[in-house]
């Protein structure tokens, strides 16, 4: 049996910043608009399928509208998906199947991809959600407020 990981790990490397190989999966610490996020590559091999993820604290205060935004976020991006882990925590996540004979240059463009797509999710749409509703203590909403899209 191949090394996914490993192989991918070997793909990935340059274009993920501070990717590292560990014995749950890739992880990667990025630090964006929102703050230090790790973004996780994990393999289920029963499954054969990857996911790629993020889990970030759920905004405290919110309720209908911050539901109302999740199930929109579900809408709007047809490759990643909001949703709550078994800790409690906002995990914005993207599972595509991974089989045997799917090339490795393939699945390490879609892992390179998704991971922008949930970051990019967190920068972008969440951040302006927090903002907009005025959300996140004095220290997020400035760094937020500071860094832009423009930063990148």
């Amino acid at each position: 049996m191949r090394d996914l990981m490993g192989e991918l790990f070997d793909r990935v490397e340059e274009d993920l910043d501070g990717v590292t190989l560990t014995p749950d999966g890739l992880r990667a610490i990025v630090d964006g608009r929102f703050g230090e996020v790790t973004v996780a590559v994990d393999h289920d091999p029963d499954a054969e399928m990857l996911r790629v993820s993020a889990a970030v604290p759920p905004p405290a205060g919110t309720g209908r509208s911050f539901l109302l935004w999740c199930l929109a976020m579900n809408a709007r991006y047809w490759d990643v998906k909001v949703g709550l882990d078994d800790r409690g925590l906002l995990l914005i996540h993207s599972d595509f199947d991974v089989e045997e004979d799917l090339g490795m240059d393939a699945v390490a463009a879609a892992v390179i991809e998704r991971s922008d797509t949930v970051i990019d999710l967190i920068d972008d749409d969440l951040v302006d959600w927090l903002l907009e509703h005025g959300l996140g203590t004095p220290n997020q909403r400035k760094r937020w407020e500071a860094r832009t899209d423009d930063d990148d």
